[in-house]
């Protein structure tokens, strides 16, 4: 039996290419307090090359695991959802169908966002959970299969990039050997490179339309997602994931490089006894690994700034905003102005 809807609570469903997340927060005053996430590891890019299509194998990981979050919903009668895909499920040729078979076996609403609705959605999550040092902050999610750019210009606007390459896509293009090795990496990173060195030339590009450039060298770099996450995670040695403790790691260029080479040599049963390393990860790490070392090279960046928040809590600040100006708070109210708020427990 479903539980009486509890007003204060909002939930988000991010629907990747290569986990699929829900994330329910408490409102309370000006603050958002998560106070039930769950992930479950769907691979909806694995076997997406080359026909384009989501396969049904993954299509059925997916649709079960957001069965079990209808559950949850219920339980804790949260009804106020948004429900986001992103990455393979925009691409996919039979992206309407996927949507379609969601409402139809979990009643679940769900929305295809745009790489530009992703990219402003994570940055929107990342700096409600970061302090801000002063400089531009260019912030990036690398997806599964997707990787996000989004960059605050004057009079607050956001120039955008995205690229069709994430975590799961680059392993499964170039890194799928066991372990892959050298020679594999040095091409899965020319990949990522032209990837990103394109994706930083249309910012720069736009940018220029609205503000002057001084140099990629002033721009605070700053990351979210699993992958970026994960790499946290195993810098710091975690035996138990804790969100508080990843935002606002650093990670420096020299340590990411020793890890990537690191990764490249090693095989995968090797990977999953790393601490910190998600299960289900251990064959996509690398690829995305790759990913964020490029983005550090490509914007000359000496170290980057993790963020756990990202485009999950970005759905949920912005469905809860969207309710306080539907009930006709004054503009500039603390309450349509949320911050999150992570327990440390």
């Amino acid at each position: 039996m479903a539980k009486t809807e509890d007003q204060n609570l909002f939930a988000a469903l991010d629907i990747g290419s290569h986990t699929t997340r829900l994330l329910i927060a408490r409102k309370s005053g000006a603050q958002l307090v998560p106070i039930r996430s769950e992930r479950r590891v769907t691979r909806l890019a694995h076997g997406f090359e080359p026909s384009g299509k989501i396969s049904e194998e993954a299509e059925l990981r997916n649709i079960e695991a957001l069965r079990e979050y209808a559950s949850i919903l219920g339980e804790l009668g949260a009804n106020k959802l948004c429900c986001g895909a992103t990455g393979v499920v925009r691409r996919a040729k039979n992206c309407e169908h996927v949507i379609e078979r969601i409402f139809d076996a979990s009643s679940i609403q769900c929305t295809v966002l745009s790489e530009q609705r992703e990219a402003w959605l994570s940055a929107k999550g990342i700096l409600s959970a970061l302090k801000h040092s002063g400089k531009p902050m260019l912030m990036f999610d690398v997806g599964g299969g997707s990787t996000e750019f989004v960059l605050p210009a004057r009079g607050n606007r956001v120039v955008c990039a995205s690229r069709p390459i994430g975590a799961a896509t680059l392993s499964q293009a170039f890194l799928c050997e066991d372990p892959p090795g050298l020679q594999a990496l040095g091409r899965a990173a020319a990949q990522a490179r032209n990837q990103i060195e394109s994706a930083r030339d249309e910012l720069y590009e736009n940018l220029l339309k609205t503000d002057r450039i001084t140099g990629p060298d002033r721009f605070e770099l700053a990351g979210t997602a699993g992958t970026v996450t994960t790499l946290a995670a195993i810098k710091l040695g975690m035996k138990r994931y804790v969100p508080y403790r990843i935002n606002g790691t650093r990670i420096s260029r020299d340590w990411l490089a020793n890890t990537v080479d690191s990764l490249a040599l090693m095989p995968i049963a090797k990977r999953r006894m790393i601490a910190g390393l998600e299960a289900g990860r251990e064959d996509i790490i690398l690829g995305g690994a790759v990913i964020v070392s490029q983005i550090l090279s490509g914007f000359a960046g000496e170290n980057l700034l993790v963020s756990d928040a990202g485009l999950l809590e970005g759905l949920v600040i912005e469905l809860a905003e969207k309710e306080c100006r539907s009930a006709r708070l004054p503009a500039g109210s603390p309450e349509t102005d949320l911050t999150w708020r992570l327990p440390r427990s």
